[in-house]
């Protein structure tokens, strides 16, 4: 997916999409950041989104210079997935329950 971005921000890091269960999860890269969408691996149809943390855009500054994309997404044994942002903060996500929690 192409993004148009400023001179301040290239577009979000290539995070490889991960494959469960006949499920696959990316982020949505349509900003400012912080979703993940679960989608069905054989036909693509997207079947929820969850927001996995807030991106907070001051209205003052070029909101796509404030975007925070995953930078790092893997899954653990137990199947939740961990997805580390640009800011450095990483999250546990249990896709059975759908909910997320700062690590």
């Amino acid at each position: 997916m192409d993004i148009k971005s400023s001179a301040d921000r290239l577009g979000p890091p290539d995070v490889p999409p991960i494959y469960h269960e006949g499920v696959v999860y990316t982020q949505d890269e349509n900003g400012p950041g912080g979703v993940l969408v679960a989608s069905d691996d054989e036909t693509g149809k997207a079947l929820w989104t969850l927001k996995i943390y807030d991106v907070k855009i001051d209205k003052a500054l070029e909101a796509d210079a404030q975007w925070v994309f995953f930078a790092a997404m893997t899954l653990d044994p137990d199947g939740r997935l961990r997805i580390v942002n640009e800011a450095g903060k990483a999250f546990l996500v249990d896709v059975t329950a759908r909910k997320t929690a700062a690590v």
